[in-house]
């Protein structure tokens, strides 16, 4: 009903108090106009069911019935278009011209009339301001002056006295209503001025509120926290300030922050979304609500107040299209949360769920730069494994080709002589570069030795070193000409180990290839011991090969072999 009485009466197009009360009057007239009109349509047909009304009356009835329910309804719609002046304008000059018209045809009496035309001045000076006195007083004067002036039954001397004392009276009356109208007037512009005040002060509070919360707004808790008690702090009529975030299913909103820090629902505590509560109203629809502490809001009033408090407003927190949480504001004043309070803490949700936003993304990517990291490091230790591994495997390949040659590889060049031998001492030098993987500079009065590890895949298999005479001069492009040099006799070397193990392999796979078919060539046990046994002697030049099947059995009288 009352949707629909808002809906019908609309006032949401005037923003002042004083706009808002005229337009307010002008409805309430407008309506009463109306019913007057229907009482008076149902006396009618009362009279006419009656035989009470003669039929010649009928139709100026009709005609006076319709021009005021044109006036009516023409004073209602041009108010419901923010034209309230017109409007008004309409329904005072409909009522000057109507009571001027019954009084000048003698179908009322003076006073009554009067007291009408006095009634339409205040009328007037309500619904459109001080200024329309002067018209309304003049026009009043001068239906008075008609009526009067020119009635026959008053001498000239009564006439005028008549005339001067209503006059007097709308003298009087038109100062009263031009007082009341300026003071009117007056507490319009301090209520304005006060409104506009409080909304510069409100609108500095958000600002600084949204400048606090950009400073928290890496730290999902500290932001949460923060976010409720400058609320709270900033508005005046909010007692307690709650916060609720939307679960990643959407089934449940959680109370993650309150300024009740005893008697109030505790952090944590989840209303289903799309209950009857009124967090669950607001995080399903999208839409603010509030509620006050009246008879008819009572059932959502206890399952969503906090203990003491009078009216809510419950702002959702939306990030685009999708509805992440629910402020919820209390107050003990059941007069809080005006239409202009709304609109600022609407404002300062939007804030405050784009900082929420912001850190839940901030959080997300560190978790996410987080994890890459602890990836990174665990890629990185099982790379330095592998490496230790095949530095492992290299050394232990290496060590074991160099075991199988019948002397270790080295070599000594002496330009000096121009004796070449192929054997080399290994120096001290050489040993500290081998030891510590990088090339060693030793300097005398005598020569300069440097030394250069021969690594493959890291593995350090020798070292080369190089004789100079201590004046000789050794710079870094030749440095890493000689590093280039060593690592391509590392991969050489290494080239070559592993072309001999593929050889190896090869001999030792023919080798294999070769007993078996002999010892598949047999046709029966004696003969593939005999092949395999031949065979073996062969392939590893052994003075003596035995085989034997069958194993030891235990028994009383020692060793006895069994199934043979």
């Amino acid at each position: 009903m009352r949707d629909l009485i808002t809906h019908i009466f609309r006032l949401s197009k005037y923003t002042g108090p004083l706009e808002r009360r005229r337009a307010a009057s002008a409805y309430v007239v407008s309506a009463l106009l109306l019913a007057a009109l229907a009482i008076g349509a149902i006396s009618t047909l009362l009279r006419a069911l009656g035989g009470q009304l003669a039929v010649a009356e009928l139709p100026g009835l009709l005609l006076v019935g319709a021009l005021l329910l044109g006036v009516a309804l023409a004073a209602m719609v041009f108010t419901r278009r923010r034209q309230q002046t017109v409007g008004a304008l309409i329904l005072v000059g409909a009522w000057f011209v109507m009571i001027a018209g019954l009084l000048l045809m003698n179908h009322i009496a003076l006073q009554v009339a009067f007291a009408a035309l006095l009634v339409g001045i205040s009328l007037a000076t309500l619904l459109i301001g001080h200024w329309t006195i002067l018209y309304a007083g003049v026009f009043t004067a001068l239906v008075l002056f008609a009526r009067i002036w020119f009635d026959p039954a008053l001498t000239p001397a009564e006439g005028r006295d008549l005339l001067a004392l209503n006059l007097a009276l709308l003298m009087v009356l038109c100062g009263v209503n031009y007082a009341l109208a300026q003071s009117l007037h007056s507490a319009a512009r301090q209520i304005t001025a006060a409104k506009e005040q409080r909304n510069m002060r409100l609108a500095g509070a958000s600002a600084a509120l949204a400048r606090r919360l950009l400073i928290a707004r890496m730290d999902l808790n500290t932001l949460l926290e923060e976010t409720v008690r400058l609320v709270r702090d900033t508005f005046d009529d909010a007692n307690e300030v709650q916060l609720f975030l939307v679960d990643m299913d959407r089934k449940s909103a959680t109370l993650v922050a309150s300024t009740n820090q005893s008697g109030g629902p505790a952090i944590g505590q989840q209303v289903g979304v799309g209950s009857l509560n009124v967090i669950g109203r607001v995080t399903v629809s999208g839409q603010q609500v509030i509620v006050r502490d009246t008879p008819e809001e009572q059932s959502f009033r206890r399952s969503a107040f906090l203990e003491g408090t009078r009216a809510e407003l419950v702002l959702p927190l939306r990030v685009g299209n999708e509805t992440i949480g629910a402020l919820d504001l209390q107050s003990k004043n059941i007069e809080a949360f005006q239409p202009e309070d709304i609109e600022t803490c609407e404002t300062l949700a939007n804030q405050i769920a784009v900082a929420i936003d912001n850190a839940r993304l901030f959080a997300d990517a560190q978790a996410r730069l987080a994890e890459n990291q602890r990836l990174y490091e665990q890629a990185s230790a099982s790379l330095r494994e592998i490496e230790r591994l095949n530095q492992q495997l290299t050394g232990g390949a290496w060590a074991e080709y160099l075991r199988g040659l019948p002397q270790t590889p080295a070599y000594t060049v002496d330009p000096s002589t121009g004796r070449v031998e192929d054997a080399a001492e290994r120096t001290a030098t050489m040993s500290e570069a081998i030891r510590r993987a990088q090339v060693i500079t030793r300097s005398n009065p005598t020569n300069k030795v440097v030394s250069f590890p021969i690594s493959v895949r890291g593995q350090v298999i020798g070292a080369m070193e190089f004789e100079l005479s201590p004046d000789q001069y050794l710079g870094p492009d030749h440095l890493v000409i000689l590093r280039q040099v060593v690592e391509r006799l590392g991969l050489a070397a290494e080239n070559i180990r592993l072309l001999d193990e593929a050889q190896r392999i090869a001999q030792r796979e023919a080798m294999v290839n070769e007993i078996t078919a002999r010892m598949q060539a047999a046709t029966n046990v004696e003969s593939v011991i005999a092949a395999a046994t031949q065979s073996l002697a062969d392939a590893f030049e052994a003075p003596r090969v035995a085989i034997r099947l069958g194993v030891p059995a235990a028994g009383k009288n020692g060793d006895k072999a069994a199934g043979g």
